[in-house]
């Protein structure tokens, strides 16, 4: 799930630095070009500020998730671990019995 943030992060980044150069590069006058560059990053930092809350608001259930999804994942490797045991224990006595 960090990953997954991470990676959205990035393409915010990516996103509003490919925006500034472009409005850089545009042959358009300063002043117009400065006042874009003034819109998108007011724009972007709204997006931003939107999405570090909802982020926030979500952050419960993001821990949620993880607790019920390393709980199943605990539950899976006792259940096999259990298993294993029991066929170990089944291999043991039947080496006894042909030992015998």
């Amino acid at each position: 799930m960090i990953k997954r943030t991470e990676n959205l992060m990035i393409l915010c980044l990516g996103f509003c630095l490919g925006a500034f150069v472009s409005i850089l590069s545009a042959p358009t006058k300063g002043e117009i070009t400065s006042d874009g560059m003034i819109y998108n990053l007011k724009s972007c930092k709204k997006q931003l500020q939107a999405f570090i809350l909802k982020l926030i608001g979500n952050k419960n259930a993001i821990v949620n998730e993880a607790k019920t999804t390393g709980k199943e994942v605990i539950t899976d490797v006792v259940n096999s671990a259990q298993q294993i045991l029991k066929e170990l224990q089944l291999i043991e006595r039947q080496l006894e019995q042909k030992t015998h």
